[in-house]
């Protein structure tokens, strides 16, 4: 992983888009921002998180709600919706052969419900009890477990989970028609014309409804994938390897990993001798034999990328210019825009080197992803200290154009953990609460 503060503007001006975890509708939003010419780097995340990074002015775009789902505090002050793209039927669904009849609302106060954490329901008011899970998978689990009575599901995804997971469950009536629209942040309200133009023109040519019919019928998603072997390189950042592995183990790719320093192993991908890579961003790899050799996956991750000081001596550092008298401690490989202002650069191995620099007064400052500073400092918390946030970076698999074939498994495997909540687990750990309170 490399450090770039050259590409602060431009990261700043990045449009940044929350992925749906819905196979279906992730292609309709897709097919809508490239009809309106709006280039997007999406960010997948629970669903709960998503909406905090929508608020915070993180995320400028996300897809597929209907108004009456984001109706958070807050949400309502910073929001705008595009005109309709889709109207779903949203179903009560039971236990095979256990529907019950919910003629009102109030039908709902004698029933336990299952629900996704991070969902809005249109009758949440008239709930009894419920039971909150982490997805839509998991309540239908909890049907068939008894431990439920019922939940809401979409009929399009009642029916592609059904065919891809059959189980005793059926549909009760349709509760509520969801008038499905594109989210977008107050702060970018002059991408909502081209948006709505954008889904006039599609309904028009009919392309929504074929993306959504070639989803419903397709069966691709059954098949499983075969166990391929492929030689991948190790993550320099120790707080990023269990998650890189994560992805590997969904993605049904076994690793055979190489670990060099960080300079080495770029050599290797460029030359093929690495197929894939993690864990970095596209604007850490632009030599422009680089850019010939690589595709990138979806962003698995927002990082932060902060300066760390010893504990207790925490420097204000806004510009550049204010590295001119400091020792910065970087790591040999790693690539920094703004070295020709560091006052002196102190080289280590690894990221490891940068604190024990810090720690032997050999430097006055560090530049560390919030991630790394967790698990490296989670033994020794009173020893360093974060200070301002330099970049976020949009974390991603680095993959080679002649594994170019594992791409859709590889995003499909990110999609998948982080809608449950898997990824951001095992990147922050221990410091989940610390890192959630700053996001």
């Amino acid at each position: 992983m490399c450090v770039s503060s050259g590409c602060h503007a431009g990261e700043a001006a990045a449009i940044r888009a929350g992925q749906s975890d819905s196979i279906a509708y992730s292609k309709v939003f897709a097919a809508i921002l490239e009809e309106a010419g709006i280039k997007v780097d999406f960010i997948s995340a629970p669903h709960g998180r998503k909406r905090r990074m929508f608020l915070d002015g993180v995320i400028a775009l996300d897809c597929c709600a209907s108004p009456i789902w984001r109706q958070a505090p807050g949400e309502g002050a910073v929001q705008l919706f595009s005109d309709a793209f889709h109207h779903s039927p949203e179903h009560y669904v039971f236990k095979k052969g256990q529907v019950i009849p919910i003629p009102t609302p109030e039908a709902l106060r004698k029933l336990r419900v299952a629900k996704v954490r991070g969902f809005n329901y249109q009758y949440e008011d008239y709930f009894g009890s419920t039971v909150e899970v982490r997805d839509m998978e998991d309540v239908l689990d909890m049907l068939v477990a008894g431990r439920a009575q019922v939940g809401m599901i979409n009929q399009q995804d009642f029916y592609r989970r059904m065919r891809l997971r059959p189980r005793m469950l059926e549909l009760g009536e349709a509760h509520y028609i969801a008038d499905l629209r594109v989210r977008v942040h107050k702060d970018h309200a002059d991408f909502l014309p081209a948006i709505n133009e954008a889904i006039a023109r599609l309904q028009k040519r009919g392309v929504i409804s074929a993306i959504l019919q070639e989803v419903s019928i397709s069966g691709e998603e059954a098949k499983p994938q075969k166990t391929v072997a492929v030689k991948v390189s190790e993550s320099s950042s120790p707080g990023f390897q269990l998650a890189w592995r994560a992805i590997l183990q969904e993605a049904n790719i076994r690793p055979e990993f190489v670990d060099m320093p960080e300079e080495r192993k770029r050599r290797m991908f460029t030359n093929g001798e690495i197929m894939l890579d993690c864990c970095t961003a596209p604007m850490w790899r632009v030599r422009p034999e680089e850019v010939s050799a690589q595709l990138w996956s979806d962003t698995f991750y927002l990082t932060r990328e902060q300066y760390v000081f010893r504990a207790g001596e925490v420097r204000e550092i806004v510009k550049p210019e204010d590295l001119l008298q400091l020792r910065v401690a970087v790591v040999t490989g790693f690539e920094y825009e703004d070295r020709p202002f560091f006052g002196v650069a102190v080289e280590g191995r690894d990221l490891s080197d940068v604190l024990k620099l810090l720690a032997a007064d050999r430097a006055d400052v560090g530049i560390i992803s919030n991630v790394d500073f967790y698990t490296m400092t989670k033994d020794q918390p009173d020893t360093f200290e974060l200070g301002g946030i330099r970049i976020r970076a949009q974390q991603k698999i680095r993959v080679h154009r002649a594994q170019a074939h594992l791409l859709p498994r590889i995003n499909a495997a990110i999609t998948r953990l982080n809608r449950d909540g898997i990824l951001v687990e095992l990147l922050e750990g221990n410091g989940a609460d610390n890192l959630s309170a700053q996001e």
